[in-house]
């Protein structure tokens, strides 16, 4: 009998999510499964590799006790080791995939197909499964079902009968043409490859079986960085002291909530449910609704003055928030009214032919660019990105990226310098070639409007 050596470790993840690492053959082969559960990383005891005795978890609105979570963890491992017994029986070693799918079905993960009983799972079939388990193994917002959902849409729109076994690279690559024959921006194509991808990742760690290639495909599309929208510091004080006519009083309540989220950092759906419970001795004190992330953020005397503003307000949350919607419908005719006109344009490509929009700022004014206004002026008022990052929720410099755009009042202020240095060589080298009496009436003028 030959003996395979392994070894697992459980883990939780930043995130929270509890997973099991399986290494043998001398690490030379690696697999991960989710136990499926998320939990708070708090409560993790990483020396014994098992959630912390006596605790309790807030998984999608039910209590989960830890012991639930632990024989969880302690079922895979004894599934694990049963699979390797079994190979070390026939004197032979598994394939990572071999692991997967064997443990997957020790676990009732994975039914055995039979195809004489026509029982074989459809793409759709698969599909499904992962909306139904996907969200039970992590945090998930109705925006990232809205997302799979219109990613599988316009993958049945390529192909309606389209299965797991048939698509392959080539198919891939076919779908990449679809996007672009239908007129999609190469930024969307590779979005909607990159949430394709994370459903496939997710088939095969549930013991599904993919073609080889297609997770290392990717999209050979011309890209360029969209332009951040945001305001400027001066745009952002302007838009909070602009006035609005009473009658228009609509367009004040939602200049505000825009103010609001730029001056803290929070999202639309933060806003939304804040409460007076949040507010405690000038900080912001909340769990984020998108991503679960406790979050503490100091009040500025901007955002404080909004708060009092609506102090007359007896609902549930502290704000009178209107629909995402409905707001961002307001906020364009405020931002127009205001005279946000700053043009903006946008550079892009579908396929290989390069396009080019330009906007008036009001046009396009949403309530996501509150937050990169917040991240984009605090940058420019020199506060550290790690600062900015401990606001806004981000875990590393990487996935800030995206929303950080140099503020134009920073560039210049760091460009100047090559100016005040070019203007001190200057003054150095007229000096050099002034005489004593030159010198002496320079000295009398500088010391008379000091």
């Amino acid at each position: 009998m030959k003996k395979v050596n392994f070894s697992t470790r459980a883990y939780a993840t930043n995130k929270g999510q509890v997973m099991l690492r399986v290494r043998w053959e001398g690490k030379k082969n690696e697999v991960g499964f989710s136990v499926g559960y998320t939990i708070d990383p708090e409560k993790w005891d990483s020396t014994k590799q098992l959630v912390k005795s006596n605790t309790t978890h807030q998984i999608n609105g039910k209590v989960v006790y830890a012991r639930e979570i632990n024989n969880k963890i302690r079922n895979f491992l004894s599934c694990i080791e049963e699979v390797f017994t079994e190979f070390s029986l026939h004197d032979s070693c598994p394939t990572g995939a071999e692991l997967k799918e064997s443990v997957n079905e020790k676990l009732g993960r994975k039914k055995k197909v039979d195809i004489n009983n026509g029982d074989e799972k459809t793409l759709k079939d698969i599909f499904s499964e992962f909306l139904v388990s996907r969200p039970q193994e992590g945090c998930w917002s109705l925006q990232s079902k809205y997302k799979y959902e219109q990613m599988w849409n316009q993958l049945m729109g390529y192909d309606s009968n389209i299965t797991l076994e048939g698509l392959n690279q080539s198919k891939m690559l076919e779908l990449v043409n679809w996007y672009i024959k239908n007129d999609y921006h190469n930024y969307t194509i590779a979005k909607q490859f990159r949430t394709l991808k994370s459903f496939l990742r997710w088939a095969v760690k549930h013991g599904y079986s993919i073609q080889s290639g297609v997770l290392e495909f990717k999209p050979n599309l011309k890209m360029v960085h969209r332009t951040v929208t945001y305001l400027k510091y001066k745009e952002l004080m302007h838009f909070f002291e602009y006035e609005y006519p009473k009658e228009k009083e609509y367009l004040s309540k939602a200049r505000d909530m825009f103010c609001f989220m730029a001056f803290t950092s929070l999202r639309y759906s933060d806003l939304a449910k804040l409460r007076s419970s949040n507010i405690i001795d000038g900080y912001l004190d909340f769990c984020t609704e998108k991503t679960d992330d406790k979050l503490r953020i100091a009040l500025n005397e901007h955002a404080q003055k909004i708060i009092d503003r609506y102090s007359w307000y007896k609902g549930d949350t502290v704000f009178p928030v209107p629909s995402n919607q409905k707001l961002n419908d307001y906020l364009k005719e405020a931002a127009k009214l205001a005279g946000l006109d700053r043009e903006i344009t946008q550079v892009y490509f579908k396929g290989s032919t390069r396009h080019e929009d330009t906007f008036k700022f009001w046009e396009q004014i949403s309530c996501h660019d509150a937050r990169r206004t917040f991240v984009c002026c605090s940058l420019a008022l020199g506060i550290p990105p790690s600062v900015v990052m401990s606001c806004t929720g981000h875990s590393d410099y990487e996935s800030m990226k995206p929303y950080i755009e140099v503020a134009d009042e920073t560039q210049k202020m760091e460009m100047d310098k090559w100016n005040s240095h070019q203007y001190k060589s200057e003054i150095i080298s007229r000096m050099d070639k002034m005489n004593s009496e030159q010198l002496k009436t320079l000295f009398d003028y500088v010391k008379g409007i000091a």
